[in-house]
């Protein structure tokens, strides 16, 4: 038997006998340098061994939107302006905001906050729907900055009012300056 060391005791009688281990075999299949190690993804048959001829890439972007962005409301200064300077028409849900505009054409923006309306699908579905409803009505508006303003919750069955809403809105607007033309 061995010495105690500290709370340990150390025994010097036994032998440690190493685990039985498989023999070393050498690998029943040896690659090549040359070989693509790759395994064949489906019935096509394994790559050459040359690298292969590219695909080139042609990208045809999409035509170009004319005119978009020129139409959009930006920044908070723009907003400001409009917010501080702009004549509010109210409906139950929307409100419209609409100064002069300070050089034509106007433009228009949307304030449509996530406590009105919680899913960002149905605040993208109302902003395209307003969007086309003012590209409708465009020749009319462009002497004004434009803010649509969501006020209320508005649920997904009630974007069609929304929608309704705005014509009037932007009706009770265009009427006087078609009826100064």
């Amino acid at each position: 038997m061995g010495a105690a060391t500290g709370n340990h005791q150390v025994y010097d009688d036994e032998t440690h006998l190493p685990t039985f281990q498989a023999a070393p075999r050498a690998h029943a299949r040896i690659p090549r340098p040359d070989e693509n190690r790759r395994r064949p993804q489906g019935p096509v048959g394994t790559p050459g061994q040359r690298p292969r001829q590219t695909h080139g890439l042609t990208v045809i972007a999409p035509p170009p939107r004319i005119g978009n962005s020129r139409y959009r409301l930006r920044g908070i200064g723009a907003f400001e302006a409009v917010f501080r300077a702009g004549a509010r028409h109210d409906a139950r849900y929307l409100q419209l905001i609409a100064a002069r505009a300070a050089q034509p054409p106007g433009r228009v923006g949307y304030v449509i906050g996530r406590k009105v309306m919680p899913l960002a699908v149905d605040r993208n579905r109302l902003r395209r729907c307003l969007r086309e409803m003012i590209r409708g009505a465009r020749p009319a508006l462009e002497a004004y900055d434009v803010i649509l303003r969501v006020k209320r919750s508005v649920a997904r069955s009630e974007i069609d009012v929304v929608l309704g809403e705005a014509r009037q809105l932007l009706a009770r607007l265009c009427a006087p300056a078609e009826a100064a033309q």
